[in-house]
């Protein structure tokens, strides 16, 4: 799910992201509108309502006001009036399957999803799906109770619901916490499996759904239940519980008096006076965390301890796992990118480390005075004024990132200088063949370029955070014309 906001001079809109590749220069490409939506006479139109979906970007929905009455429009079917309409609705499941909004007939609440209504509330919490689309819950209030709804079916009567419901990965199970006379019980599938507790939190499933987590408090301390076993020591605090890729090794940081450390396998590591969110590799068998101890913070990578930094930033492993890269400012406030926590590189300020999907190259930007490089494999590139994060192509053979010099923005590609513009948006490559698009700003407006040839239409902007969608031999982003609010499905086929 996505919801967007919109950048238009005057209104809340904005730039966004795109892709882009390197074509011939010969070769052309064909520009298509299609038009979704527009705002019509006597309507208001809400900008922040406009929503996509994930996956393509292929539905469409916003809100609009007429005769003080608010209706949604999906996919440019207008739905039917209410009194109200809750912020932060509609929106869409990842695929666009299926949609669902929060309306208002007077003060009463229902959820409407692909244009059925479901029941009245007192009042309703923000919906959500499962991780496959297909199920929609969300919580609900009647009278002095909660109740957790899924697609119209109301589950148990509780004092309160606690924290958000939690789905298995494979969408199969669902879990939360209720509450009743203070006693707090958690319910997975409408079923009790634990109950007459001081508090539970971190209701955690494995990645491959076949084991849960949760803390459990009792007699003041919290203890860790896991697949249908409570551990018998107690800890003062328990938290950030983490599951292996694999599902196979599974940890949480801990508090006992005023040592911090990670447990495992009821194995507790060395303490610190605090120990910031673990990070396992791709492959499982690796794990790194920061510590901090009375003179700094240090990285614990496979039990080894690293160098000491006055703050540790973005720890990363490669997506083979052989290779793992973080930031650091020194205790003389200098950026620092620690490779393999050993080497240090330092600089004057240091962005964070991305690896390229092959693993072979390592990318972040630097600061040296009031110049910024991108360094690649440990070689700087060019100066410029400004430069953002880097993105490699599948293959890993190109990398580009946006820059900035002398006022004007443009796209830099395996180290060379694209077209200067007022603005450029972030870059975008396509899964399979390689092609790069972007969204640019000249003074005529908003373009697509699409490896390296600008398109021939301009608007007023496009969906913010909204990426350029490669399909076969076509890409399509959603686009604004300011006059009359005119939405566009905005095609290029090449």
């Amino acid at each position: 799910m996505i919801i967007l906001r919109l950048i238009l001079p005057g209104i809340v809109f904005f730039l966004m992201v795109g892709f882009l590749v390197p074509l011939q220069a010969e070769e052309a490409f064909r520009e298509t509108r299609i038009e979704i939506g527009t705002n019509k006479e006597g309507e208001i139109f809400f900008p922040a309502s406009v929503s996509t979906n994930a996956s393509d970007s292929t539905h469409f929905a916003y809100l609009i006001k007429r005769n003080d009455q608010f209706r949604v429009n999906i996919d440019g079917i207008e739905g039917p009036a209410y009194d109200r309409v809750a912020k932060g609705t509609p929106f869409f499941n990842h695929d666009g399957s299926r949609d669902v909004y929060i309306a208002y007939k007077g003060k009463k609440a229902l959820v409407v999803s692909n244009k059925k209504e479901q029941p009245l509330f007192d009042g309703i919490d923000r919906p959500m799906f499962s991780p496959d689309g297909k199920r929609l819950v969300y919580r609900a209030k009647s009278k002095d109770k909660q109740l957790l709804v899924e697609d119209g079916k109301s589950m148990g009567g509780f004092d309160s619901i606690m924290g958000t419901p939690v789905f298995s990965p494979d969408s199969k199970h669902l879990a939360f916490i209720g509450i009743n006379k203070k006693n707090v019980s958690v319910i997975l599938n409408n079923r009790v499996i634990m109950k007459g507790c001081e508090n539970i939190k971190e209701i955690t499933f494995s990645p491959d759904s076949k084991h849960l987590a949760f803390a459990v408090k009792r007699n003041g301390l919290w203890f860790l239940a896991k697949d249908k076993k409570t551990s018998k020591k107690g800890y003062q605090n328990i938290q950030n519980f983490l599951f292996s890729p694999d599902s196979s090794r599974f940890i949480f940081v801990a508090q006992s008096d005023k040592d911090i450390f990670i447990v495992e396998n009821g194995i507790e590591s060395p303490a610190y006076k605090t120990v910031a969110p673990p990070l396992f590799s791709p492959d499982s068998r690796r794990l790194a965390y920061p510590g901090l101890l009375n003179k700094g913070w240090q990285v614990v990578l496979d039990g080894k301890k690293g160098p000491i930094f006055k703050q540790i930033a973005s720890l990363k492993f490669s997506p083979d796992s052989r290779r793992f890269a973080h930031a650091g400012v020194t205790k003389a406030d200098k950026g620092a990118m620690i490779i393999d926590n050993h080497e240090v590189r330092t600089y004057d300020s240091t962005g964070q480390p991305v690896f390229s999907p092959d693993s072979a190259h390592l990318a972040y930007r630097v600061r040296k005075g009031n110049q910024w490089f991108m360094v690649v494999d440990d070689k700087p590139g060019k100066p410029y004024d400004n430069i953002r994060m880097p993105f490699f192509s599948a293959d890993s053979a190109t990398i580009v990132y946006p820059a900035i010099r002398s006022g004007k923005m443009f796209m830099v590609t395996n180290d060379m200088d694209g077209e200067p513009y007022l603005a450029v948006g972030l870059p975008w490559f396509a899964p399979r063949d390689g092609h790069l698009a972007y969204k640019a700003k000249d003074k005529d407006g908003w373009m697509v370029v699409l490896n390296g040839i600008e398109g021939k239409e301009r608007f007023d902007g496009f969906l913010t955070n909204e990426p350029i969608v490669f399909e076969d031999r076509l890409c399509h982003v959603l686009a604004v014309i300011k006059k009359d609010l005119h939405f566009f499905r905005y095609e290029v086929s090449f």
